[in-house]
């Protein structure tokens, strides 16, 4: 929540640079119910307006002079109260003293009677943020509604009219087509935009065709002011949970989880995890593993990236990515860019300026009456209308135009019914026409189930399987004429009997001419 944590310690730094005399009394009446005590001081404390609620728990003070500070133990409120409250403590109409008992003051903090007084802060920002209704932050508390409630402090905003910065990164990057390109500036407004769309964000999937392709520089492009975090892959699901669960609870002023360099084990066909999947569809996910303290939910203001060279990813992740592919030629190596090191040099440099452009995007969609792009197709529906109408407007085409190819190119089955597809284009085959195009293509062990295999019964049933599962996708195949889209049509047709089940490939679009390139 705190995009800048301060220690314990921190408390006492902030009340010496910014004290408030104590000018009003509160009579602690220790004979009375708890309750009345806790209502009457958290009302007291509020009317100085530098107190916030947590909705993760306890108090937050910003004074405007320093950076917010978490009160989250008695410890850390006693010294509040003290520079802003003269207390008297009664007993037996006595005066007892001056300072509230510890238990009363780690009750507090709990306690809804004292807790209710004061306005409720969601997050804690020096990042500028764009509220749900796409309004900027501005200083102090932004926002209403739950999720929202935003403590911003850190200062005016920056709003870019040009994009010579972020083209001057995209035209180095060696994308595979503008479509990539495109895809890298929508990660980038994933992640300026992160706060919205809990559980409705897609995984920044960056694959490159070798090593050092630049598929980390492209998530570092993406991250842009809020950072990011790496973690290793593990096939293992509950390793893999508890690095990122760490990883969550550790950085929680970072908003960009990154299974990094992920690859496959010779057991494996496919980059996979469970956990990352429920995790990207999750507005509330809870993290929990072993080791990493009590169960907590959390909304899901995160952004999580894929990068790999190494091998294909689940269907599971494929559905729920945005890709960005780049393929780099020659020795990278003895590359030299004409901006330096993208990642190390460039990036770091003008992070600022990227952000403020980006913002400047925005600001432009907002002015032409936020258009949504109908036109774009993706399973998080309004994540994909929103970021492509801000493309749109901004002038980047070919968004999401790889999305159906990279599921086909990435996905060995998909790939397979491609390239059989294409080999007989329109044509109705029935289940044991089809096998002998699989066999004639060497695709048996791409398309059919492994346990499928031994016999030839149990080959066309299993392709059969196949088959039907995929009924109605589209498949994107590199052809003669270029990357052709063919879409598998099932019907039933009776050849002198009892009618059979027949399938086809329907050429519907040629996404890529070949001729014209």
């Amino acid at each position: 929540m705190f995009h800048n944590m301060q220690t314990e310690a921190a408390v006492t730094t902030v009340i010496e640079a910014e004290t408030t005399e104590p000018n009003d009394e509160f009579l602690w009446h220790e004979d009375q119910p708890a309750k009345l005590n806790y209502e009457g001081l958290g009302e007291r404390l509020a009317r100085t307006g530098q107190l916030f609620r947590s909705s993760e728990g306890g108090l937050i003070l910003y004074t405007g002079a320093v950076n917010p500070v978490p009160i989250t133990k008695g410890t850390d409120l006693q010294p509040v109260i003290v520079d802003r409250v003269n207390i008297i403590v009664m007993k037996e109409g006595k005066i007892r003293g001056n300072r509230i008992n510890a238990s009363h003051l780690n009750a507090m903090l709990k306690s809804e009677s004292f807790l209710g007084n004061f306005p409720t802060v969601d997050r804690v920002t020096d990042v500028p943020l764009y509220l749900e209704d796409f309004s900027l932050t501005v200083n102090g508390l932004n926002g209403e509604n739950p999720g929202d409630r935003s403590l911003y402090f850190g200062g005016e905003s920056e709003i870019a009219a040009g994009l010579e910065t972020i083209n001057a990164f995209l035209d180095v990057m060696f994308f595979e087509t503008n479509a990539d390109r495109t895809n890298a500036v929508a990660a980038a407004l994933t992640v300026m935009l992160h706060n919205h769309w809990p559980g409705g964000k897609p995984i920044i999937l960056a694959t490159g065709s070798k090593s050092h392709s630049g598929k980390d520089t492209v998530i570092a492009f993406a991250a842009g002011l809020h950072g990011l975090v790496s973690i290793s892959y593990d096939q293992a699901n509950w390793a893999l949970e508890r690095s990122f669960t760490g990883a969550v609870r550790n950085n929680t002023d970072t908003k960009v989880i990154v299974v990094e360099n992920a690859r496959l084990n010779r057991s494996d066909k496919v980059i996979a995890s469970a956990f990352v999947e429920r995790f990207a569809t999750d507005p509330r996910p809870q993290l929990f593993s072993t080791g990493t303290g009590a169960p907590q939910r959390i909304r899901n203001d995160y952004v999580v990236a894929i990068s790999t060279n190494f091998g294909t990813v689940s269907e599971d992740i494929l559905n729920r990515s945005l890709p960005i592919r780049l393929v780099p030629t020659g020795d990278t190596t003895d590359r030299v860019s004409p901006i330096v090191n993208p990642k190390l040099e460039f990036l770091p440099k003008n992070r600022h300026r990227i952000a403020a452009e980006l913002r400047g995007m925005i600001e432009r969609w907002k002015a032409a009456g936020k258009p949504l792009d109908h036109d774009v197709r993706h399973p998080f529906s309004p994540w994909a209308k929103t970021v492509g109408g801000i493309l749109k407007v901004a002038g980047f085409a070919d968004f999401l135009a790889n999305y159906g190819r990279r599921k086909t190119s990435d996905d060995p089955v998909r790939r397979g019914l491609g390239i059989i597809g294409a080999s007989k284009p329109g044509e109705w085959l029935d289940i044991e026409q089809w096998l002998r195009q699989v066999e004639q293509q060497g695709l048996e062990k791409a398309i059919i189930p492994s346990a499928d295999l031994p016999t030839e019964q149990s080959r066309r049933r299993g392709l059969g399987i196949t088959m039907k599962y995929h009924e109605g996708e589209s498949f994107v195949v590199e052809t003669d004429r270029g990357l052709e889209k063919f879409k598998l049509e099932l019907s039933r047709k009776r050849d002198g009997g009892e009618p059979k089940k027949m399938y086809r490939f329907v050429p519907t679009s040629v996404l890529v001419d070949q001729a014209s390139n």
